[in-house]
């Protein structure tokens, strides 16, 4: 297929903020894709070369792509960057400079889909002494052979901001159109929540759609994480769930899937990157605790020389390191504690009862000093529920986690079956909120050249709807921080599925996840969330860069917040 067919899309897409004109779009891309470049064809949608464990990446930079438009258009670099600094979309400046081209291209070699695709993949292998050098050439002979919509789109993809402003949901609603019915999207989102990888998914689709109501989770791919709903208090968390439950101590640390494999444990965090390479004493530890072919979840978390429980931030130096790991791993011991069971005996576990799963958990592990069960407590009493709350503080945990009895494990979906109960949900705060930035206002005086205040939004199964204007809490290196990770993330138009009536200077891809306090949830005559609720005098706490924007803080459990 023509890479142009693609980029038309994208095109269309980008034109329009409506969800099912989007799917739709998707839906006919999707029937109108080869079967063999439909893997391809999925995954650069959201401008990625693989499935979010994959981990390749292009490795090209703003500033390197600059360079192969200056090879590769004739235009001079220092024009290119004046441009690209006023623009602050790469795709455009490649648009523009291709376009502006004195000798337009003579197509000398078809620009196909599976052309690119092979492409992509082949810079992602670069490596060594000439790398970048090879990879500025390669991705010079693409735009050369392209149009400049193909620029637009090539260049954005090179450096991981394809910018189209949709989850990976979309293409979801897109298959589901494609290859069955809307009516059928429960069946292809269950699919995915197993196997989350987009490009399998669409070619499973195409080839026997019916086929997807019998995918399992296999041993080696990560499966969407299930995440708990929120109560204010242990008598109402008892009376959601049947007036029994298990309480766990919530740890506040990094939550790790497990996969025991006879080649060796793989580690993937909730948003599903592979963390084995920046945890091999974690695999180790487990390894020695657990036998080989099953898969459990826990929170990593750092310990001291006494085994105490160390904040999120000191494990969270860990991650994402790749250079001094070993000093590191000396420095922040790092233990788990196990939660669940998904596959033990060549069987998915999902639609097994919690109490069972839990069973069968503490009879597969060996217990030792890195690797234990999560401290858990099954009562009826509502005042037994809450001492055991106050031991948890007291252990260095933020709160509990209360599991229904018989509740199953539902990949990819947030329930009842599970529920969050912190100290503060009892108080007239509210709880902190892990809301998704979307905005920016400029910063004023002292925040000059930074974004003053931003704004935030929580998530819906449709897309997100605003919450709050965040300015408060930012220390001098927050602002510095959040403008060097969010400028890049400009936008030109509002991100797709999002409700708003507040305008900001700015609009930005939503990605970025931030915690932050509040006084109060109420109701808002401004923000969306949810028909119309805000945080009150919200107030930043940290960045959550272990989450993504469809794991943030959801409008319906702000409202129900409110409702407490």
């Amino acid at each position: 297929m023509d890479y142009g067919r693609l980029t038309a899309a994208y095109a269309a897409m980008e034109q329009t903020r409506s969800r099912l004109e989007i799917a739709s779009l998707l839906a006919e891309l999707f029937r109108d894709t080869p079967s063999e470049e439909l893997a391809a064809v999925a995954h650069l949608c959201l401008g990625q070369l693989g499935p979010a464990y994959d981990s390749r990446e292009i490795g090209l930079s703003d500033k390197s792509v600059l360079r192969t438009l200056a090879l590769a258009s004739g235009a001079a670099l220092v024009e290119l960057q004046v441009t690209y600094a006023e623009a602050g979309d790469i795709g455009l400046v490649a648009e523009e400079a291709l376009a502006s081209k004195a000798q337009q291209p003579l197509f000398e070699a078809p620009l196909t889909v599976s052309r690119v695709w092979k492409r992509l993949h082949t810079l992602s292998r670069e490596t060594g002494t000439g790398s970048q050098e090879r990879k500025f050439r390669a991705l010079a002979e693409l735009l050369h052979d392209g149009t400049p919509q193909d620029a637009r789109y090539l260049c954005r993809t090179a450096v991981g901001k394809l910018r189209l402003g949709f989850s990976q949901m979309l293409l979801v609603d897109g298959l589901a159109e494609a290859f069955g019915s809307r009516e059928e999207r429960g069946m292809v989102e269950a699919a995915y929540n197993r196997h989350p990888d987009i490009g399998w998914l669409a070619q499973r689709a195409a080839a026997d759609f019916g086929s997807l109501d019998a995918v399992r989770v296999e041993p080696g791919i990560p499966l969407r994480p299930m995440l708990g709903e929120r109560l204010s208090s242990a008598e109402a968390v008892l009376e959601k769930q049947g007036g029994e439950a298990c309480f766990e101590w919530k740890y506040d640390g990094l939550r790790v899937q497990a996969h025991l494999l006879p080649g060796g444990t793989r580690l993937f965090s909730r948003s599903l990157e592979d963390l084995t390479p920046q945890f091999p004493d974690v695999a180790e530890a487990l390894e020695q605790a657990l036998p080989a072919g099953v898969i459990v979840e826990g929170e990593a978390l750092a310990i001291d020389e006494v085994g105490n429980l160390l904040p999120f931030q000191v494990i969270a130096r860990r991650r994402g390191r790749k250079h001094g790991l070993a000093e590191k791993l000396k420095e922040i011991p790092v233990g788990v504690r196990l939660f669940d069971v998904l596959y033990a005996d060549g069987q998915e576990t999902l639609d097994t009862p919690f109490v069972t799963r839990r069973e069968q958990l503490e009879a597969l592990f060996t217990p030792s000093d890195r690797v234990a069960c999560t401290t858990l407590l099954r009562t009826a009493d509502e005042t037994e529920a809450e001492q055991f709350l106050l031991d948890a503080l007291e252990g260095g945990c933020e709160g509990l986690m209360a599991k229904a009895l018989d509740g199953g494990y539902r990949a990819g979906a947030r329930g009842w079956q599970w529920i969050k109960y912190k100290p503060d949900y009892r108080s007239d705060l509210a709880d902190t909120i892990d809301a998704v930035v979307v905005g920016g206002f400029h910063g004023r005086g002292r925040r000059g050249g930074f974004w003053g205040a931003l704004l935030m939004a929580t998530c819906t199964p449709i897309g997100f709807e605003t919450v709050c204007k965040l300015g408060s809490g930012f220390s001098d290196e927050n602002l510095a921080a959040l403008k060097a990770r969010l400028d890049p993330l400009r936008r030109s138009e509002p991100p797709v599925g999002l409700e708003w009536n507040l305008e900001p200077d700015a609009w930005f891809e939503p990605e970025l996840v931030l915690e932050l306090l509040g006084a109060e949830i109420s109701r808002s005559p401004i923000h969306t969330c949810g028909g119309g609720y805000a945080v009150r005098f919200p107030r930043y706490k940290r960045q959550r860069d272990d989450k993504t924007p469809e794991t943030a803080t959801g409008s319906d459990e702000v409202v129900a917040m409110f409702k407490q």
